[in-house]
């Protein structure tokens, strides 16, 4: 069985990166490695681009800003 962490509530929840114009979208978290996976789309080319973000530091750092009203609990 999986462990969850309270934190894993913003996979798939809309995300702001600082100095980026666009949105992204959290795809998955790394615990282990401290990495936090965000999906951007690229309109001028029409693909997708990941970014890889440092976790928990870029979201303690304001650098990623989540656009979650709520904490999701199931």
């Amino acid at each position: 069985m999986m462990a969850w962490h309270n934190e894993t509530y913003l996979i798939g929840e809309r995300i702001k990166v600082q100095n980026r114009k666009d949105i992204g979208v959290v795809t998955r978290i790394d615990f282990k490695n401290g990495c936090i996976y965000v999906l951007f789309k690229r309109t001028e080319e029409k693909r997708m681009e990941e970014v890889v973000y440092r976790y928990p530091e870029d979201l303690n750092n304001n650098i990623l800003k989540p656009l979650v009203l709520n904490k999701k609990l199931s």
